[in-house]
């Protein structure tokens, strides 16, 4: 038997009556992002990198229910309704040179991330939807363009992308870098792939920091170097920040994993560990101690989740969901089942069954004594994910205001990532036309505003 407390505080300003608690059981750790497709991450979808975030992890879905023989009909046609409509809406991002790029053509010049990015996605889902060999091809020309005769990319375009922005906060990248995502973006085969791979031989070297060293990892397993795998992970695996069976990386000293109900972690430790454990599962050789670590950042990870199934971020969903359907598949099992018994303190209780049948099935129930103490139990042999929701309406000061509207960029780098401002018009008004000129996107009718980068105290 295993067994997990839960313990549901509130808040000290919450509005009386507008809490609401629930528990989801899942048979599989896919199984809450296989319902929520559409709502992994709770962001506007009017940019190239955002439009991305629905549209990679539909493809490793369908790849593990593929590969697992859990893949219906029903599941596959909404999957890959999903899958067209991202892919035309990606195209819009297309630049007349192939590359891709945050807003489009209104962008000055292709990104390489995310063109690279776009490829690598495109690639994959050929298999399930239509995609034109063109916009793969044409990518690929203008990544093969823009490489440098090391090997190495040139950096081109503006990202959002949070730690690309490498050296404590410092805006400036190395053309080895961008090199080290390209490995992890790109087929495994070609006169491209095998160019970079010599620039990341230069490379090992020269590293910085552990988030260029989780991705080396993660790139050298990609190319099949166990050697060079090998050694990045043990440097790795020093630097792990372990508690209560759970692993995890960060890229500044941190403390132990937090018991609080919504640790608020960064979403660069989620990126960053997701990587690590990719690293891990795609070495030529995984051992069974190589299976134990995985599990423990396993554990951490689906800490991290949001009640859809995804993470903090773009970039962390996308790679988080690749991470964990990898693991899932190599821990597959037919087999086994569970009973999950759920108890409060004050006599609450409710019962799951767990098997084959109901085991992409997300059970759902309300948790009616909150604030509480719960406690989840297993009994059985069987994969069983649990994740407790949480709702609550918290009081705001009421304090007059102007029709004005300022912000300001205080963080420890040069300048932000995007930033979205969301702004309730009241009827009747507009924004004014200077304002439209900082504006990359508007959508209504909440106002929700878009835009480039910050830089500090702007």
């Amino acid at each position: 038997m295993a067994e997990e407390p839960v313990s549901l505080r509130l808040p000290e300003n919450v509005e009386k009556g507008s809490t609401r608690a629930s528990i989801s059981i899942s048979g599989d750790l896919i199984g809450m992002a296989l319902q929520n497709l559409d709502h992994l991450v709770q962001l506007p979808h009017s940019c190239g990198e955002q439009n991305m975030v629905l549209f990679a992890p539909i493809v490793y879905v369908l790849q593990y229910l593929e590969k697992t023989r859990q893949l219906t009909p029903e599941i596959k046609e909404r999957a890959t309704g999903f899958l067209r409509n991202g892919y035309q809406m990606q195209l819009l991002y297309k630049h007349r040179d192939g590359s891709y790029s945050v807003f489009g053509r209104q962008d000055g010049e292709g990104n390489t991330w995310l063109t690279a990015f776009v490829v690598k996605s495109f690639s994959q889902a050929r298999k399930y939807i239509y995609v034109d060999d063109r916009n793969v091809q044409d990518a690929l020309r203008w990544l093969e363009q823009n490489q440098l005769p090391s090997g190495c990319f040139a950096t081109k375009g503006s990202l959002f992308h949070s730690f690309l922005k490498v050296n404590e906060g410092q805006a400036r990248q190395h053309s080895w870098e961008m090199a080290v995502w390209h490995v992890s973006l790109l087929p495994t085969q070609g006169k491209l792939m095998q160019a970079t791979l010599r620039c990341l031989q230069q490379a090992v070297h020269n590293i910085t920091n552990i988030y260029t060293e989780a991705l080396l990892a993660y790139a050298f397993a990609l190319a099949g170097d166990y050697e060079t795998t090998q050694e990045l992970l043990y440097k790795l695996e020093e630097q792990a920040i372990k508690s209560g069976g759970q692993i995890h990386w960060s890229p500044k000293p941190s403390s132990p994993a937090s018991t609080e109900f919504w640790p608020g972690t960064q979403s660069v430790d989620i990126e960053l560990t997701a990587y690590v454990l990719l690293a891990y599962l795609s070495k030529p050789r995984v051992h069974t101690g190589d299976m134990t670590i995985a599990a423990g950042i396993v554990a951490w990870l689906t800490h991290q989740q949001n009640a859809y199934g995804g993470f903090a971020s773009t970039q962390d969903t996308v790679v988080a969901l690749q991470a964990l359907a990898k693991y899932a598949a190599r821990t597959f099992s037919t087999s086994g089942q569970a009973l999950v018994r759920v108890k409060s303190q004050r006599g609450f209780g409710k019962t799951f069954q767990v098997n084959r049948q109901k085991r992409l099935l997300v059970q759902q129930a309300a948790l009616i004594e909150v604030p509480g103490q719960f406690l989840v139990q297993v009994h059985g042999s069987s994969c069983v994910f649990a994740q407790v929701r949480w709702w609550d309406k918290c009081g705001k000061e009421e304090r007059p205001s102007d029709c004005f509207f300022f912000f300001s960029y205080i963080g420890s780098r040069v300048t932000s990532n995007m930033v979205m401002l969301e702004v309730s018009l009241l009827s009747g008004f507009i924004l004014a036309p200077r304002s439209r000129m900082l504006v990359r996107t508007l959508e209504g009718p909440a106002c929700l505003l878009l835009l480039g980068a910050i830089h500090v105290r702007q």
